[in-house]
């Protein structure tokens, strides 16, 4: 019955959720622009400050790689080349665009850094990484129904999401904290981990990959999956919230 009753909160939440998105994506709509890409493909070099985050929104597809020199690359129709924004702030290159919704367009934008210390996707946005991304400290974060897949090797790696998004990484750390909200995923359990602190809230899911020690939080219709026999565990349930071993 308990089970029954965690689907139940679980499947409430995600409809909330995609209730909200859906009157986003209608404000969005008539308040934004639309485009049709013309077919005619180009690549355009983009002159930018250094940075060492990267933030992505609006439904802009972007490839990272970890690299000399800095680099960024956008592939788009030419009509929309315009309307993709690439600027630095506080060490930040935010991603953006003009436009809400997009017609047989292409829209990717390929970026090379050497030290990357946070990467970010929003506003149905995808953010992906080209080869295994090192770094002493590193925050991975998603939102608003983006996508972010990362092969990581960091001493110390924070993930975040929330607000129907998805964040799947893998590789190896050292620390890793996770936080989920409101029917979005954290896929960590192919990120090798020795510690984790998890939580969990809101009808959103987390799997991670402990070794060592796990301490996870878990409410509100949410789970937390652990993929290991890690030696020491601590957990707290509350409000249809699950922790469980695998």
């Amino acid at each position: 019955m308990i089970q029954v009753m965690i689907h139940l909160v679980k499947i409430v939440i995600a409809f909330v959720v995609a209730l909200l998105f859906s009157s986003c994506n209608m404000n969005m709509n008539f308040d934004g622009k639309s485009i049709k890409g013309s077919g005619n493909v180009v690549t355009q070099q983009r002159n930018v400050k250094d940075f060492t985050k990267i933030e992505v929104k609006r439904g802009i597809e972007c490839i990272v790689t970890q690299g000399n020199p800095f680099k960024v690359e956008v592939e788009a129709d030419d009509n929309l080349q315009e309307g993709i924004l690439t600027t630095v702030e506080n060490g930040t290159l935010k991603i953006n665009s003009e436009y809400n919704n997009y017609h047989n367009a292409t829209k990717k934008v390929y970026v090379q850094l050497p030290v990357i210390d946070a990467l970010e996707s929003t506003s149905g946005s995808e953010l992906k990484t080209n080869g295994v991304i090192k770094s002493n400290t590193i925050l991975l974060k998603s939102s608003s129904g983006s996508d972010l897949y990362a092969n990581i090797e960091s001493e110390k790696v924070a993930l975040e999401s929330t607000s129907g998004s998805d964040l799947k990484v893998e590789g190896k750390a050292i620390d890793v904290t996770t936080a989920s909200s409101s029917g979005s995923h954290i896929d960590a359990q192919k990120l090798l981990a020795n510690n984790v602190v998890a939580q969990s809230s809101s009808g959103s899911d987390t799997d991670v990959h402990p070794i060592l020690s796990l301490k996870a939080k878990a409410s509100s219709g949410s789970s937390i999956d652990y993929h290991s026999n890690p030696k020491q565990i601590s957990k707290e349930e509350s409000s249809g919230g699950s922790v469980d071993g695998h």
